[in-house]
């Protein structure tokens, strides 16, 4: 959608003389404003203003130096020149569908979730994972996962749509929160305190004013031979949409046609960062297979005679190896959202997004006239400038 839509926005923007960035500051939803989305219902966003993240991804990239104006190149070396081109996306998917989690204390002090989960590559599971015991104040070690399946676990939708950080994130958060609760009241109970004077780390209770002689074992705490369990649920709610800029420089031969990517920065404001290492994947992982590579090789090739697609799978449907990206750096804010126990929101799917629409912008400033044609391959740039 984003590589069809974004340039027809490109064209409005450009008519009015606006640089784009600024433009998306402008545009881009932000607290207060209105939007219908797939539920058919209007919705207010809440609690977000992305435009410090545009400006902090666009100083990192260094954009006010490189911008020169539409459909004018950043610098020219003979038959060589070089352009710069931005997207940006986002969407409310981050809080679809329902979610529900149980989380059980065992006496021996470990914490067990209980949620229909598939791990997809994405380490949503461990996210999961450090979320509860965030909560629980344990390490990760002390925290299981079950395998995915309804028979053990709740019902549950997908990964799809970045939703799990915030959906299963907040189930699972409010299920180790009910579990806590639920401990401490039976500490209170057995050792005559308040819940609110109590607190829990590493399998233990403790007095918050006498950390270091007044604490517990859970095994102290649990009646013998018994758990705790917590249960937590997530309401379907879209008033917190997510958000990705990309900024990307793009080289082009004027003689032979050839389009090099030379540099990217990508940009967002994710709330609270939960795994760095996953994060910083899914920015690459995203613009390579669903971003830029979407400009440089996406293409259906149909065999008209049989009627047969030629590039129905990873053999012959190309993407870039991580060898050949060009450098990538990326800005992430934490302004720390109001959505959920950690505050953050899912960064995902949109990580690509902007990428195909913003390399068009690049080439066409490199060039100097509107290009947008998907793929971006040698031939389609020699044809717009009237060589073949």
């Amino acid at each position: 959608m984003k590589s069809a839509l974004l340039p027809l926005v490109y064209k409005c923007m450009r008519a009015a003389d606006i640089d784009p960035v600024e433009g998306f500051k402008k545009n881009f939803v932000q607290a207060g404003d209105t939007y219908r989305w797939r539920d058919n219902k209007w919705h207010t966003a809440r609690d977000i203003d992305y435009t410090m993240a545009m400006d902090a991804a666009a100083e990192k990239f260094h954009w006010k130096d490189k911008w020169k104006g539409w459909l004018k190149p950043t610098r020219a070396d003979g038959h060589k020149v070089v352009g710069i081109g931005v997207g940006v996306h986002g969407n409310a998917d981050v809080g679809e569908d329902n979610s529900e989690a149980y989380v059980r204390l065992e006496p021996n002090g470990r914490a067990v979730i209980h949620l229909s989960i598939v791990e997809c590559g994405q380490g949503q599971r461990t996210a999961l994972v450090k979320m509860a015991a965030e909560v629980l104040q344990l390490p990760m070690e002390s925290v299981d996962i079950v395998p995915n399946g309804t028979l053990l676990n709740p019902h549950e939708f997908t990964t799809g749509g970045s939703r799990g950080t915030r959906t299963m994130g907040s189930a699972v958060s409010r299920g180790a929160m009910d579990a806590k609760t639920q401990l401490l009241k039976l500490a209170a109970d057995k050792f005559f305190y308040n819940p609110e004077d109590l607190d829990t780390e590493d399998g233990y209770v403790y007095v918050i004013k006498d950390p270091e002689n007044r604490r517990w074992n859970w095994s102290e705490i649990m009646p013998k031979a018994t758990t705790l369990t917590g249960k937590g649920r997530y309401y379907e709610n879209f008033e917190v949409p997510n958000f990705c800029i990309l900024f990307v420089e793009v080289e082009v031969d004027l003689e032979t046609g050839a389009v090099k990517l030379i540099d990217v920065c990508g940009g967002t404001d994710v709330g609270q960062i939960i795994d760095p290492k996953a994060l910083e994947m899914q920015y690459h992982g995203g613009f390579g297979s669903a971003g830029t590579d979407t400009a440089f090789f996406e293409e259906s090739v149909l065999d008209t005679s049989t009627g047969r697609l030629l590039t129905g799978n990873m053999v012959d449907y190309k993407w870039r190896t991580f060898n050949e990206f060009p450098p990538f750096a990326t800005s992430t804010l934490e302004s720390q959202f109001t959505a959920g126990k950690f505050r953050a929101v899912g960064f995902g799917e949109i990580a690509g997004s902007p990428g195909p629409a913003a390399t068009m912008m690049a080439i066409s400033n490199a060039i100097g006239m509107e290009f947008c044609e998907y793929p971006a391959t040698p031939a389609a740039i020699l044809k717009a400038l009237g060589k073949v």
